[in-house]
């Protein structure tokens, strides 16, 4: 039986990319770290990994930060975590900060990212899919928001996406922890409340005009498949301490993993009062965070808003929360 595993990324993450041949990173912002942002600092996030403990073959020595006991509801987050048909679960949360993580399969050496790009014509993009309660409709990366076009130069900041040993002990400031992507394919994942999935998002520069005009997704999903296994997850704490091994046995079934990066609402509420903002406005300005991240300083800094048009009643950026990722190059 082959070893796979499917990661989803929701929050404050950065894709970084090198081509094919290349391996990637995802880059899990510390929003307090990374400095004022429009003259706000931002909340602090959680970076967090999930799963269900059904999906190990090492349960009782993967040692997560916490352990709770779920009953998954139809359309959560949680639904899609546990073996389908469990009516209750244990659900292991480990805590990322300040870790490195790395994805291994025994037996096979380390591949090129594969990122996933439609043929011509097949993909709705830069409009909402047609059926877009399809997640197979939402496959096309480029609904990630892609930093080439908003901010000119995707490259990323060289400093954040060294190896650990170039700086041992600590990681680059402004990351709040790193998952390697050796081999496997990342692609952009349906947007995980409902309400946005027929929305269009207006990036504008300083003086109004549009810079991108597109729908967004908040999450973005790898998948990795191998003829050998088992496939093992190594949560690796830069500042020093035991590794924690996760090892994920072949499995008829494509194990899921969750790696989140979002701040706890009623701090993110508050910050937003503290500085007489709205949730909404909070939220838009959590996209900030990503220009600090680039190479090179860019001279707009284009925010996400709805818009203008029919929308559902409700939608909006606060409240009801998206906080979309963002694309960059490593070179």
């Amino acid at each position: 039986m082959s070893a796979a595993l499917s990661v989803v990324f929701t929050g404050l993450c950065a894709l970084v990319t090198g081509g094919n041949d290349r391996s990637g990173q995802v880059l899990l912002v510390d929003a307090r770290g990374i400095g004022e942002v429009g003259g706000v600092v931002l909340p602090e996030h959680a970076p967090t990994l999930v799963t269900s403990l059904r999906n190990l073959a090492n349960a009782g020595t993967s040692d997560p930060s916490r352990v709770v006991v779920a009953s998954p509801s139809r359309g959560s987050a949680l639904s899609g975590i546990g073996p389908t048909g469990s009516s209750v679960d244990q659900i292991g949360i480990w805590d990322l900060r300040g870790s490195e993580v790395r994805i291994r399969v025994q037996g096979r050496e380390a591949r090129g990212l594969d990122v996933f790009r439609p043929s011509r014509g097949a993909s709705s993009w830069p409009e909402p899919p047609r059926y877009f309660n399809d997640p197979a409709s939402w496959r096309d990366i480029r609904f990630v928001a892609g930093m080439t076009t908003l901010a000119g130069d995707a490259r990323v900041n060289p400093d954040l996406i060294r190896d650990d040993d170039e700086n041992p002990g600590a990681l680059s400031r402004g990351l709040a922890a790193r998952i390697y992507l050796d081999g496997g394919r990342v692609e952009a994942g349906i947007p995980s409340q409902e309400i946005f999935r027929d929305q269009v998002f207006e990036f504008r520069g300083a003086r109004g005009e549009p810079k991108l005009r597109q729908a967004l997704t908040d999450t973005m999903r790898w998948s990795l498949e191998a003829d050998v296994g088992p496939v093992v997850v190594e949560i690796i704490p830069v500042a020093g301490g035991p590794t924690k091994h996760l090892v994920f046995a072949a499995n008829a079934v494509q194990p899921e993993v969750f790696v989140s990066n979002l701040p706890a609402q009623d701090v993110s509420i508050q910050t937003a009062h503290a500085h007489s903002m709205s949730a909404d406005q909070m939220a838009v300005l959590h996209f900030g965070a990503y220009y600090k991240l680039l190479a090179n300083d860019p001279v707009d800094l284009p925010l996400p808003s709805l818009s203008k048009g029919p929308a559902r009643r409700g939608a909006a950026l606060g409240g009801t929360t998206i906080c979309p990722p963002a694309w960059f190059d490593q070179q």
